[in-house]
């Protein structure tokens, strides 16, 4: 793999891979490799090592590399894409996406959009299901996460993802009753499971299987 170009210390350019970035992180244990669904590429420094050695990391892995923005390449041609005056559809309404003058602001558009959205209807949904099946929580928070559905913290704080809101609303309520269960059982053990079965009525494996054929991923479309 040629390096095309050095942009700054810790941003590197290759020839058919496109930049990486290389960021320090003192809590790492190990060198990692993160591809998110838009293709971007980062690479985790432990504490004690430099961008020299996670290079050559990197570049070892170059065929398994390849081989995912291959498989993201494949994926996109169905993922959500933003461009400024387009739409995108929020239970059954047509909503246009405005921004300012870049990606990042119609990416921030965007994410508005879907917390202003999830705010009016979640909370009521979360509420009712809790009450519905005498599961209480502490707070509900609803926040743009780019790769989880929802949390359960150790003190019942409820958090879920403003993309739900783009979801059908059964699996939303999968999604709820999935973190409602986790007030009781904080980790995934055989008894969260059972737990989960009886609120769903026998239906959270099939639920859990649609769910993944979710996911959190869009990518800037080029106004023509």
């Amino acid at each position: 793999m040629e390096r095309v170009l050095k942009i700054t210390k810790n941003i590197v350019e290759y020839a058919n891979i496109g930049t990486v970035k290389y960021i320090f992180n003192r809590k790492a244990r190990n060198f990692t490799i993160r591809i998110n669904p838009q293709g971007d590429i980062r690479v985790t420094i432990p504490r004690f090592g430099s961008v020299r050695q996670a290079e050559a990391f990197f570049l070892g892995k170059k065929d398994w590399v390849e081989k995912k923005l291959f498989e993201i390449t494949l994926n996109n041609a169905d993922m959500l894409v933003l461009r400024e005056g387009g739409e995108i559809i929020v239970r059954g309404r047509h909503i246009v996406l405005h921004s300012g003058t870049n990606g990042k602001d119609l990416e921030s558009a965007f994410w508005k959009i879907l917390l202003e959205e999830a705010g009016q209807i979640l909370p009521g949904r979360v509420k009712e299901i809790s009450e519905n099946h005498g599961l209480p929580y502490e707070r509900l928070r609803i926040r743009k996460m780019k790769s989880r559905w929802g949390s359960c913290s150790s003190t019942n704080s409820i958090g879920l993802n403003s993309w739900l809101i783009l979801l059908p609303d059964h699996i939303v309520d999968y999604v709820i009753l999935h973190e409602l269960a986790h007030t009781i059982h904080k980790n995934h053990s055989r008894d969260f499971w059972v737990l989960l079965q009886k609120l769903t009525n026998g239906r959270a494996k099939l639920l859990r299987r649609e769910l993944r054929n979710y996911r959190i991923a869009y990518r800037l479309g080029n106004n023509t």
